[in-house]
Parts: structure tokens; sequence; C-alpha cells
């Protein structure tokens, strides 16, 4: 009896231990793996994490175009610029390992275990990248920032500014298809014998971390992500203007979707769009400072 009830705990052990890592895997394909420390400077100001945002606003019902593209803008920057904050936390980390090996130095065990998370989050797997050192160099070109305008104007060309019964329906806003069935939301003009669907995510923050993955790592985005480093090698912020460049295999009308994006950073002005999230932000501290003080004089004269 004894040895049978312990073939039976063994049996269950090897089956569990294969669906725990396959759970894992998949909740570090869509999380970033969280940073060691901070490695920002002090004064860098503070990204928040945003909140979870379940339901995109019904953007068709705001009346004035630039009221709409205001509230579409105030929707994503916030998380926008958290993976961008992340994103920038984690190039440090991978900074500090290849000044390490470079030294002839070895990782930490903490920095190992945050390199497995790495490598499973950016697709740089053991199998294609066997050499630590190169694999390091790959997640540099991997964990880097997305510029704000290239996000927001792929956002408003893929969902009609968030009005797209996708946006709507399934939180989709760069038009991510998926090929399970009952992943998405089925196109009305899908060919027949097409199995494709568009995407659903649960949340807002889902959908713009997807994406950001998907042009972190999709072989199809290799060319965006060399622009980028050519602009890091010559010590330049990448910028949306030049990486949309890349962007051919995005969709099927080529150049002409990349000609629109350029148009659409250019006539909205986003270029200019972190600066003005950031000074937007610091006057709304400051405001709340000020609040806060009022609040803090008014009951010491009470």
């Amino acid at each position: 009896m004894k040895q049978g009830f312990t073939q039976w705990m063994l049996g269950l052990g090897l089956v569990a231990f294969p669906i725990g890592c396959l759970v894992l895997a998949l909740y570090l394909a869509y999380h970033l793996p969280q940073p060691l420390e901070e490695v920002t400077e002090p004064e860098e100001p503070v990204v928040p994490r945003p909140a979870e945002l379940t339901k995109l606003p019904e953007f068709d019902k705001i009346e004035t175009v630039p009221d709409r593209k205001q509230r579409f803008f105030a929707t994503l920057m916030p998380m926008v610029e958290w993976r961008n904050h992340q994103l920038t936390r984690l190039r440090g980390d991978i900074e500090a390992m290849i000044t390490q090996l470079d030294a002839g130095e070895t990782l930490s065990g903490r920095q190992e275990a945050e390199l497995e998370r790495l490598r499973i989050h950016f697709r740089v797997t053991e199998d294609n990248y066997p050499d630590t050192r190169e694999a390091l160099d790959v997640l540099m070109r991997r964990s880097d920032i997305i510029p704000p305008e290239m996000v927001l104007a792929q956002a408003a060309a893929e969902s009609g500014w968030g009005t797209s019964r996708f946006a709507q329906e399934g939180n989709n806003l760069f038009g991510q298809w998926c090929y399970r069935r009952g992943c998405g939301l089925v196109p009305n003009s899908r060919p027949e014998g097409a199995s494709h669907e568009v995407q659903k995510f649960s949340t807002v923050n889902e959908a713009v971390a997807t994406y950001f993955r998907n042009i972190n790592t999709n072989h199809a985005y290799r060319e965006v992500r060399q622009i980028r480093a050519e602009q890091r090698a010559l010590e330049e912020e990448p910028t949306g203007i030049a990486m949309v460049e890349g962007l051919h295999r995005y969709s099927s009308r080529g150049q002409a979707y990349i000609e629109e994006l350029k148009e659409l950073i250019r006539y909205n002005e986003l270029e200019n769009v972190h600066e003005v999230w950031l000074a937007s932000n610091a006057a709304s501290e400051e405001e709340d400072t000020e609040a806060i003080s009022e609040v803090a004089s008014d009951d010491q004269e009470e």
C-alpha cells in the first residue's frame, strides 16, 4: 500500500512539474521581469505603474476631434511611459552583467535568475544563443524603449483613434492577430478559409504589453530594432520617425502604411508628447503639493 502511494505521488509530481514550468513560462512571456535594483538617477521623475484599464473610453462620443485625441493620448501615455521606464531599468541590469563578464567576473545567483527570466520574455533561448555574452548583446538590442510617438501613431492608425470595433470590444489597439479558435474577434472581411482572429485582451494594459513584446522580439520587426540600435551606437535617442521605417511587414500596405504613420507623428506633433506628458505630470504634482500645503496651513490656523 505504501509503495503504491509513493508511486502515485511520484507520478503526480512528474505531471505537475512540466505544467508548472509551462505556466511560469507563459507568465514571464507577457510580464516584464522586475529589475534587480534601481538604476535610474535620483533626479529622474518617478513613473508610477498605471492602474489596470479594463475598458477603453467611448471615444466616438467625444464630439470634437482635438478633445478626442487628447483623451486618447492621456489614456495611453501612462502605460507607454511605464513600459519604457521598466525597459530602461532592465537595460541597466543587462549592462551591469556585460561589464562584469568583460571584467572576467562571474554573475551572481540573482543575476543568473534574472537572466533566465529575460531570456524567456525576450525570446533569447539557450538553444539559439548558448553563449551568455552573446545572449546579453541580443538582450541589449531587444530590451529597449519604443518611442511614444511611434506607439501612439500605430495605436491611432490601427484603431481609428480607439473607436474601432476591435478596440472597443477587445481592447485591441494595435491590430494584433491570434490563431486559436475563440481567442479574439472574427473580422467581418476575413477571407473564406482564413482562420485568424483579432486578439481580445482583458485590459488595455495587456494590449500595450503585447505590442511592446511583439516589436521587441518578433523576427518580422528586426529592421525596427536595427534602426534603434544604430541610433544608440551614434549616442542618439531612438526616434519614432526613424524606427517606423522598419515596419514594412506590419501592414500589407507596406510603404503607404509607413508614410501614414510619419504623417500622424508630424501632424499631431507627437515627437513632443513625452516632454508634454512629463510637464503636465510635474504641474499636477505641484498643484497637489500646493493643495496639501494649503490644507496644512488651514489646520494650523484652526
